[in-house]
């Protein structure tokens, strides 16, 4: 029995409670996410900050990228509708033990960047700086090569700040230099088999920003859907997205990839091929293979063998020539280096629609192939391949490793990693990649659409399968047993979130805050991230800094407590305001019509607030009697003031 309750108070002191799980107030205040490369805090000393006052500065001119960052970050770093009353912090981690509170005002951040960059963000943006704060001076500097660092500082800067009590604003002093660990550190949206607004996606790409994730992997296309449209082919979205409403145009995607440019973050498009074509065929006749059921297959129609299209007829010129048409098309739209050209899951449908049919059969017998549809694969890549180079000598390719793993991936091409049940099997596939000498990108841990339960982001149980458990914060691209040659040719790793069970009700909770463990562990030096146990108090106090500038994030941990809750604006629906209509005497009534009140009461969410508004419209009345001779009275009223 000692024993047990010495056990008991031995979790109570390594976690903060006696249930063995994290307190509900343990949370950093300024504690920054991801962690820093090197942070020096001067003994917990703070800064007062005054938001009236408080200013940033630059040392360039005309630099939209941190004019810009300057009107978000005053807003970001002081969210104004929280509603901090004069509570003093109930639990015992309000406001933190040993903190140094100064009598010193922090009045400006100068930001010292040596070029404005008025291009795009690329794989080799420099996104190193240096954050010098002084306990004894009311000015802090932010020093970067390009903009991109620069804007990763005034991430980590605003998450210095906090808030205390009677509301009052402070600021951890610290003395920052940081760099990322990898280059490329992504989130993947799926918006073909849910449609995604520009809204969400925009709000998306701002969670990325405020985790310093800089990559916008975009999956456009895919079986059930074709909403990108093509101006070249103005049939593929007409005919393949779900409806006229469900089409991204040029303008909105050239929003995006704009926007993405304020946030330092580069938009990679992919578009699928040559299988997860279903929605192409619906534009393009003739483009897909015919496939048929060898017995294996699950047939479809009325014969049981015809199955569903969803693989290219490479063998067609006229197919080849429009592959080279889109793309040059593409290619000229996104001005990434890098473009996704997909390549995954295509062994399941070679035997069904290309060796089951007949055409496409005797056209590999008559050109050497025999029964070999890799060759074919391989045939289609290579002008693929050909294609892109034509249009661009500097496009840098993607694949789904799949490419690779059937030996036909071209030279130089970037191997996407999504394979393997458990981190083990995953490591594998990394490990197997870089040994032949690929460029490699992660994702196999990070799929953050599968459902599951727990404390997912940063644990795993004894299954060690990621379907079942997360173990976001505690999977490494190079955690495989390789040379370090072979992990130089890692370039980071991407969150992915498939859209078969996701759209714009559940994105934004499903993505984050758990799509931030795998940021940290892409940016920061994994000899310094190894606990999540010990990242957690800072993990908890950005989920609370990421719900108070306005985002529905989900709880990522066990049971807790932000400050500032979510919370948006209820307002009951109310009945609209009846028009009287008068009858002329004699006349015959109208029959009643009776108007539900909630039919005409439209509730709408400012996706910059989250709170919600309430939009009532009137329908009019059509009668004569008081209204129009109200018209009348105004009318004449505008021509005596007219005379």
């Amino acid at each position: 029995m000692v024993k047990l309750i010495f056990l008991v108070n031995l979790i109570g002191l390594a976690y903060g409670w006696y249930y063995g799980r994290p307190a509900p107030d343990l949370m950093t205040r300024g504690g920054v996410w991801p962690l820093p490369q090197a942070v020096t805090t001067y003994n917990n000393f703070t800064h007062n900050i005054d938001p009236a006052s408080f200013q940033f500065t630059i040392n360039l001119s005309n630099c939209d990228i941190i004019d810009k960052a300057f009107q978000r970050y005053m807003t970001w770093m002081f969210p104004f509708k929280q509603r901090y009353m004069t509570w003093m912090f109930p639990f015992k981690q309000g406001f933190p033990t040993g903190t140094n509170k100064s009598s010193i005002t922090l009045t400006q951040l100068n930001v010292i960047v040596n070029k404005c960059d008025n291009g795009y963000p690329q794989m080799e943006m420099n996104e190193q700086y240096t954050l010098v704060m002084d306990p004894s001076s009311p000015t802090a500097t932010l020093i970067a090569e390009e903009v991109w660092g620069a804007l990763r500082g005034l991430e980590s800067f605003s998450h210095l700040v906090f808030k205390g009590a009677n509301n009052n604003w402070f600021v951890k002093t610290a003395t920052i230099i940081d760099k990322p660990r990898f280059q490329h550190r992504g989130t993947m949206l799926d918006s073909s088999r849910h449609f995604i607004s520009i809204s969400l996606i925009k709000r998306n790409l701002e969670l990325m920003a405020m985790n310093k994730m800089n990559v916008f992997h975009w999956h456009l296309t895919d079986s059930e859907s074709f909403p990108y449209q093509s101006l070249k082919f103005p049939e593929m979205s007409a005919q393949g997205a779900f409806t006229p409403m469900h089409v991204y145009n040029q303008s909105q995607i050239k929003d995006v990839i704009d926007y993405a440019r304020l946030l330092g973050i580069r938009v990679v498009a992919e578009f699928d091929t040559p299988g997860h074509m279903g929605a192409w065929g619906l534009g393009r006749p003739g483009l897909l293979a015919s496939c048929y059921s060898d017995g294996n297959d699950l047939g479809y129609g009325p014969d049981g063998k015809t199955i569903l299209s969803n693989i290219i007829d490479p063998t067609k010129q006229e197919n080849l020539q429009f592959i080279k048409d889109f793309f040059d098309e593409a290619l000229h739209l996104f001005p990434d280096n890098y473009m996704h050209f997909g390549g995954d899951e295509t062994i399941d449908y070679q035997n069904s629609c290309w060796l089951n049919n007949s055409d496409i059969s005797a056209w590999m017998k008559n050109n050497s192939m025999a029964n070999n549809n890799t060759q074919l694969l391989n045939y289609y890549l290579t002008n693929l391949v050909k294609s892109v180079q034509n249009v661009s000598s500097t496009a840098k390719m993607i694949f789904w490793q799949e490419v690779l793993d059937q030996n036909v991936a071209p030279n130089s091409s970037i191997a996407h990693v999504w394979k393997g049940g458990n981190y083990n099997a995953s490591m594998e596939e990394m490990f197997n990649v870089t040994r032949d000498g690929h460029l490699a990108i992660y994702s196999s841990c990070w799929y953050l659409n599968y459902i599951k339960y727990g404390a997912v982001w940063g644990y795993d149980n004894s299954t060690n399968f990621f379907r079942d458990r997360g173990m976001y914060y505690e999977c490494d691209p190079t955690g495989f047993n390789g040379t370090d040659q072979q992990k130089s040719l890692v370039l980071g790793g991407e969150v992915c979130m498939w859209g078969e069970m996701v759209d714009g009700t559940n994105l934004i909770p499903r993505l984050w805050p758990n799509a931030g463990a795998a940021a940290e562990r892409l940016w920061s030096d994994p000899a310094q991230t190894k606990s999540a146990n010990a990242a957690w108090p800072r993990f908890h106090e950005h989920r609370c800094r990421l719900l108070a500038r306005g985002y529905q994030v989900e709880p990522p941990n066990d049971p807790d407590f932000c400050y500032d809750e979510y919370d948006p604006v209820f307002q009951a629906p109310t009945p609209p305001a009846m028009a009287t209509t008068a009858v002329p005497t004699g006349a015959q009534t109208p029959p009643a019509t009776t108007v539900s009140a909630g039919a005409q009461t439209s509730p709408s969410m400012n996706v910059s607030t989250g709170t919600k508004t309430m939009t009532t419209t009137t329908v009019p009345t059509g009668g004569s009697g008081k209204i129009e001779f109200a018209g009348i009275v105004l009318l004449v009223s505008i021509i005596l003031l007219l005379l």
